[in-house]
């Protein structure tokens, strides 16, 4: 008698639909649970350290991830996005490209602690402010080991990631983050000093690295040089070292600005805000880098109709997501940093708030994983130049004119100035629908009108 038992259809035998939708949950749910961790970190963490610890440590990270940036040479998204089969050469020659920018890298940030150290010696910096500290050229000399170790990780992280094997990607990334959490927790517990911050991020670094060659699937690859692979890795990473070094100004350039402008611990509590709000933008950039790329990369593959419709739906989506909380967040947001944190960190709350209306522009970063998969690039670093230039013009003239909070509305402000060009790709490529682009107005206004009802909820029941 034959068996009966349901047989699970292979990877390759699933459809891109159903694939995607497996990977949504995944993340869904892991970026739940990665965010509630991060929460109970950030809580305990502020009450163990003061707020100049988050300050120091959020212009290491600032500063560390702008030379990650600037040095993007595209290689995972070379290998996601690959038309053809992968072969051990291509991987291999990926793979030793990643090596040597590694150890690049690492000397690029030896050098620009050195820098610091120096500048900070012959009074460059404003005394007070976080670029003055002197605890800030050592920190960033210990991040030069988190570069070697990233420049180790296995390239079977980008094969998952190309194969939309979600479930194996998240496992990796939740059991690095509670190694860095643990460690992190440990040490404030023990010392009560900023260095606790530093260790754990290298405790999370060194775990994701490790099991990056011994958690995930696939022959190993062995580093090698081969011409021909290099050319294409380079022909696409071209594009998208340019769009990462612009990006980067765009998206978190205004810490490089803010931590010459505020004082350490005005710093930090910017940092608690900007941390609160990557609950929603770490979702964001999770959706984009494991799912919304390589789902859109294989339906062009399979036709643009196909690239299109999924390209509309999940538009469709983010709009609606976005508008909401970007509403709720622009009403209320205060309220969460007034019921999770003591008074050190207050100013963080009006700080969510200008900072969760920005929200809504990043809405087109789905648009921009179109602009990769159907590999143009060059709109995608357009639109990043819009922003990295008017962030350079608004926060001074923001800042000159209402001070702190005159900047933060700035950097709010600056992540819009993509939204002309986005139109314009959509227009010239098919993708314009005039009624989609009605539902994040809808979802905003929603948002607006349930945050003010939260906030007057919360006002009558917490101030009587």
């Amino acid at each position: 008698m034959p068996d009966a038992t349901p047989q699970v259809p292979p990877v390759a035998a699933r459809s891109l639909r159903q694939r995607m939708l497996h990977a949504s949950g995944w993340i869904l749910s892991s970026s739940l649970v990665s965010q509630a961790l991060r929460l109970a970190s950030s809580l305990v963490l502020t009450r163990l350290l003061v707020p100049q610890a988050f300050g120091l440590v959020a212009a290491v990270q600032t500063l560390y991830f702008a030379l990650v940036m600037f040095s993007d040479l595209g290689v995972w998204q070379s290998v996601v996005n690959r038309q053809r089969a992968m072969d051990a050469r291509f991987l291999g020659t990926a793979m030793s490209v990643q090596l040597l920018r590694g150890a690049l890298l690492a000397l690029v940030v030896l050098a620009l602690a050195l820098g610091i150290h120096v500048a900070a010696g012959r009074d460059a910096f404003t005394p007070g402010t976080v670029y003055a500290d002197p605890r800030l050229p050592w920190m960033m000399s210990v991040f030069a080991l988190s570069a070697l170790l990233q420049g180790a990780e296995s390239m079977h992280l980008a094969t998952a990631q190309r194969d939309l094997r979600t479930g194996q990607l998240v496992r990796l990334e939740l059991v690095s983050q509670l190694a860095g959490m643990a460690v992190t927790i440990t040490l404030a517990l023990i010392t009560r000093s900023v260095w606790s911050l530093v260790a754990g991020t290298l405790a999370s670094t060194f775990t994701r690295t490790a099991m990056s060659h011994r958690v995930l699937p696939g022959e190993w690859v062995r580093p090698c040089w081969d011409p021909a692979s290099l050319r294409e890795i380079t022909g696409f990473g071209k594009w998208i070292f340019l769009s990462s070094l612009i990006g980067f100004a765009a998206a978190h350039g205004e810490k490089l600005m803010l931590g010459g402008a505020l004082s350490v611990s005005a710093f930090g509590v910017y940092f608690i805000a900007a941390t609160l709000l990557a609950a929603v933008t770490g979702l964001v950039g999770s959706l984009n880098a494991h799912l919304i790329f390589p789902g859109l990369s294989e339906a062009i593959r399979s036709g643009e109709r196909e690239a299109a419709r999924i390209y509309l739906r999940v538009q469709q989506a983010a709009d609606v997501l976005l508008g909401l909380i970007a509403g709720v967040l622009c009403m209320a947001g205060h309220w969460i940093v007034f019921l999770l944190y003591d008074a050190r960190y207050a100013g963080a709350g009006w700080m969510l708030q200008v900072l969760g209306l920005g929200l809504l522009a990043i809405r087109y970063q789905v648009l921009e994983q179109m602009m990769f998969a159907r590999s143009q690039p060059g709109w995608v670093t357009a639109s990043n130049t819009l922003r990295a230039v008017s962030l350079l013009v608004l926060i001074p003239a923001g800042f000159a004119l209402g001070g702190e909070r005159g900047a933060i509305m700035a950097v709010a402000a600056s992540q819009f100035a993509g939204w002309p060009l986005a139109l314009a790709f959509k227009q010239r490529n098919g993708l314009l629908s005039w009624r989609s682009e009605a539902l994040w107005p809808l979802a905003l206004m929603s948002g607006l009108a349930a945050g003010w009802l939260i906030d007057a909820l919360l006002s009558l029941t917490l101030h009587r």
